[in-house]
C-alpha cells in the first residue's frame, strides 16, 4: 500500500483542497515544507498527500545516527524540504487515487478549476480513468469504485503476466523528445 506522495504545484493550498473534495478528505498544514499543505483521504488507511510550492524538492540529511540506538534523535539526518530554482512545467511523476465520486461529479470539479479533464481509456479500453490536469502541468488520475475495480482486477499478478507475456520479449521503443509532446495540453 502507498501511503503517501509529495507533489509540487503552484498553488498548493488551492490544489490541496480540490483534492479534499475529490476525496471528501480534509485538509491541514504541512509545517516541513513552508507554504505546504496535507490532505488525508479520510479512507481509514491514512491515504494523503502533500502539497507543497513548484520547486519544493527534498534532499537527503547528512551523516547518520547511532546504528546501536533505534530511540536516538535523527532530525539532524533526516531528509528536509529546500526550495529549488528549477520549476520544470511538467514532469514524470503522477498520481492515481479512488475516489467515491462519480465521472460527472469528477469532472464538474476539474471544470470548475479550468483544468483539463477527460474520461480515458487506458490500454485500448483495457480500463478508465478520468484524467485531470490539476494547473494544467500536473496529472491527476481519479478512478471511481467501478473503475478503481477494473484497476484491481488486472492489476493482479497473474493477470499481468500473462497480459504482457509478449511485451517482455520485444524491443523498446526510441525515446522521443519533450518538444513533440509540448502540445498535448490546451
Amino acid at each position: 500500500m502507498i501511503n503517501h506522495i509529495s507533489i509540487a504545484v503552484n498553488e498548493p493550498e488551492r490544489v490541496a483542497n480540490f483534492l479534499a473534495k475529490v476525496w471528501d478528505g480534509m485538509v491541514f498544514p504541512f509545517p516541513p515544507a513552508p507554504g505546504s499543505f496535507f490532505v488525508i483521504a479520510n479512507d481509514g488507511k491514512g491515504s494523503a498527500v502533500e502539497v507543497t510550492p513548484s520547486g519544493t524538492v527534498l534532499v537527503p540529511g547528512e551523516g547518520l545516527p547511532d546504528e546501536n540506538d533505534a530511540s536516538a534523535s535523527t532530525e539532524e539526518f533526516e531528509a528536509k524540504f529546500v526550495r529549488s530554482d528549477m520549476v520544470p512545467r511538467y514532469v514524470a511523476t503522477h498520481l492515481n487515487i479512488s475516489t467515491k465520486k462519480t465521472i460527472d461529479e469528477i469532472r464538474e470539479l476539474a471544470k470548475s478549476e479550468d483544468w483539463r479533464v477527460l474520461v480515458a481509456n487506458r490500454g485500448e479500453g483495457l480500463f478508465q480513468l478520468v484524467e485531470i490536469w490539476v494547473e494544467n502541468t500536473f496529472m491527476l488520475e481519479v478512478m471511481t469504485p467501478e473503475q478503481t475495480a477494473r484497476y484491481v482486477e488486472i492489476t493482479d499478478p497473474k493477470f499481468i503476466a500473462q497480459a504482457f507475456e509478449q511485451t517482455f520479449h520485444q524491443p523498446l521503443p526510441p525515446q522521443q523528445s519533450l518538444a513533440e509532446h509540448l502540445n498535448l495540453i490546451g
